[in-house]
């Protein structure tokens, strides 16, 4: 038995390293009959994370630190609870950051979409202890597992990505990394590179059937809590207003105070208050989950693991943590998510550390969530009711000003040869919301919608939206760049922030004399979605069906999907069927912007009588779906909410699903204010 003594955020701590055998054995952590340590609820200070670990380290009647037949030393983590993601306070501080500096200012609107993947912050508590690795797996390490497995890395078999390598440079292996650098070589003690996720899973399983003991990668969840190790902060050694001087102490990125170009020797710098090395820099780090932009929004309060499929993409993508060497401290914060292809292994920033389950532990009970009993209780007064009878006859409305009826439909001209078709939706009241959906869907509620009004049968093309506002900037760079299957003139717009829909309004007002044009509110769409229904979408509860109704992930042409050719096909508005009310693509589409402000408990105490969303919040709602996602987004109930000046669903040039159709608001009386002379319009735009 080798005995070891290592520095643990300051203290020195014992560690034993037994044979195999013997590790596998005392590693089945089993609680003693006394009570479990506390759980580690963050935030905690370095003391704290320091007597927590010993104290379930005693309970287990393990050690805080053991090292493994590879030499790999492994730091037992107490069972605990933090905030994962990016909290609205941080946000607003970051984009303060970046308005104030001019470089990182250029590309404002990037800064705010990405940092929507880091969000909602969101509770999460790990109910059992683990071990993780105290730095990234060293050059030395890996080569064991080579050398005693005849393992051949994919990059040693000519793959990169799957397929054969044709890359322009020389190709790296971690034998030979960064080959296209003469005579460079990396030391044992520095962090083993050019892996994809699958060399890295198999590394964890040959070390688990080593040791008789489970080895694998952390989940995104159980590294971020690693990460933060108590903190709340952005970064584990402090705020936005750290120093860089202050930073290089604990992260190995380049900045004004160091630069790299090479990945630099594991455990060089301070250790975080876990006692790990390097979670901040020097190699990005896989972690076991599927990459999916939505994962935040509906993770579970316990045990997160990530989505249970891959992102509509379909190209094997994984979440990678921790910036690297040759990236700034904007990379490296706590939060930050970066995705990679599964299989991709050319790049020299790419590394991993691994976690170490213990078998048959009690660990903690699973966090409660206090909403969950108020989530299931259904407010419905009834559509009969008195209450829903009182609502829809203040709200009447029949006839127009002049006294003649509501015309079902009408259209509003924008120009010579542009039109916008309008549908009458009559007052009524429903049921919003789902059992079958997101905490954010419940709980089920009725909505009156006192008085009727128009919606656009279709969404906003880009006719209608050159029509007003001339030619859209972002379109025109598609357009200019050859992917001309993404413009027409009966093609929606699809890169529209919420901010751009006010000016569209804004304009539409002044030219169309004055009409009360709106986006919708959270509580017109769903009504005017369901269009009567009660299903998951207006046409039933069966998305086989839903490729009749909408443009979607299922009968899309983009990167993945058979038949791709470097162009995806672009959807015109009214090609599929409409709902009960005559309106098209309420289903898939682009998404919709909504008037409301979200908040995920809303729902808890929204008004019965016509609801406009929260009075405060930073980001807005969105409807429907998109053309790029997977049917249950498209669901009638479905919620999503983004920045307001954000105008895309992911960062990449050819997936822009943003949009909105408008809606023209009745006044008392049918008032339009000025409302022309309606006209009949019954063809598609």
């Amino acid at each position: 038995m080798r005995i070891c003594i290592i520095a643990v955020a300051g203290a020195l701590l014992t560690c034993h390293a037994s044979d195999p055998a013997i590790a596998a054995e005392t590693r089945s952590g089993e609680a003693a009959t006394s009570a479990s340590p506390p759980l580690a609820e963050a935030p905690f200070s370095k003391e704290t994370a320091r007597s927590l670990q010993q104290s379930w380290a005693s309970h287990l009647k393990q050690e805080v630190v053991e090292t493994n037949s590879l030499g790999m030393k492994m730091v037992l983590l107490p069972p605990g609870e933090f905030t994962m993601g990016r909290n609205e306070e941080q946000f607003d501080e970051l984009v303060k950051v970046v308005d104030a500096d001019p470089e990182m200012k250029k590309n404002r609107g990037g800064q705010i979409v990405w940092s929507m993947l880091m969000m909602p912050a969101h509770r999460v508590r790990l109910t059992k202890p683990f071990y993780m690795g105290a730095t990234e797996v060293t050059v030395a390490q890996f080569r064991q597992f080579a050398d005693a497995s005849g393992y051949r890395t994919e990059a040693e078999q000519g793959l990169n990505s799957g397929v054969s390598y044709k890359g322009g440079r020389p190709m790296s292996t971690w034998r030979k990394p960064m080959a296209w650098r003469k005579n460079y070589k990396q030391q044992d003690d520095e962090p083993v590179m050019h892996l994809c996720w699958n060399d890295c899973v198999a590394f964890c399983k040959w070390l688990s059937e080593k040791e008789g003991v489970e080895y694998a990668l952390p989940t995104e969840a159980e590294w971020e809590y690693a990460c933060r190790a108590g903190t709340t902060t952005p970064w584990s050694f402090g705020d936005f207003d750290v120093s860089e001087e202050e930073a290089s102490q604990y992260a190995i990125w380049s900045n004004g105070v160091q630069k790299f170009d090479v990945p630099q020797r594991v455990a060089q710098r301070k250790p975080n208050p876990f006692g790990l090395y390097d979670m901040h820099g020097n190699m990005w780090e896989h972690v076991a989950d599927w990459w999916h932009r939505y994962s935040y929004k509906e993770s579970p309060l316990n045990d997160p693991t990530g989505p249970a499929q891959q992102s509509e993409k379909n190209d094997l993508r994984r979440i990678i943590r921790g910036s690297s060497f040759d990236w700034g401290r904007w990379g490296g914060d706590s939060a930050y998510r970066m995705r990679i292809t599964q299989r991709s292994n050319q790049h020299p920033h790419m590394s991993f550390r691994v976690a170490m389950r213990i078998k048959d532990v009690a660990g903690v009970s699973p966090a409660l969530d206090p909403d969950d009993e108020p989530r299931q209780q259904k407010r419905d007064p009834g559509a009969d009711s008195e209450q829903v009878a009182a609502a829809l006859k203040a709200g009447a409305v029949t006839v127009t000003p002049d006294g003649r009826p509501l015309p079902e439909e009408f259209s509003i001209e924008l120009s010579d040869k542009v039109k916008m078709e309008f549908v009458l939706i009559p007052a009524g009241s429903f049921v919003m919301g789902s059992e079958h959906g997101d905490r954010d869907e419940l709980p089920l509620h009725r909505v009156v919608i006192s008085r009727p009004f128009y919606m656009a049968r279709y969404e906003l093309t880009q006719s209608q939206w050159e029509a007003l506002m001339g030619t859209h900037q972002g379109l025109d760079g598609l357009t200019r760049g050859g992917d001309h299957e993404m413009s027409g003139p009966t093609k929606a717009m699809n890169l529209l922030s919420w901010n751009d829909c006010q000016s569209f309004i804004q304009k539409a007002k002044a030219k169309a004399l004055g009409h009360s044009f709106a986006l919708p509110t959270e509580a017109q769409w769903e009504y005017a979605c369901r269009a009567g229904s009660t299903t998951t979408f207006s046409f039933g509860d069966d998305d086989l069906q839903l490729g009749q109704h909408a443009y979607y992930q299922g009968n899309m042409n983009w990167p993945g999907q058979p038949g791709f050719g470097g162009k995806a096909f672009y959807h015109d508005v009214g090609r599929k069927k409409p709902n009960a009310w005559g309106l098209y693509d309420m289903h898939g589409g682009v998404w919709e912007w909504c008037h409301d402000r979200y908040d995920s408990r809303y729902y808890f105490d929204a008004p019965l009588v016509d609801p406009v969303g929260p009075e405060a919040g930073r980001f807005r709602v969105l409807r429907g779906g998109s053309w790029f996602r997977y049917a249950k987004y498209a669901r009638s109930a479905y919620r999503k909410f983004f920045h307001p000046e954000g105008d895309g669903d992911a960062v990449t040039a050819y997936i822009n699903d943003f949009g909105c159709r408008l809606v023209i608001n009745l006044g008392a009386g049918g008032k339009r204010e000025q409302a022309a002379t309606p006209a009949t319009a019954t063809t598609a735009p």
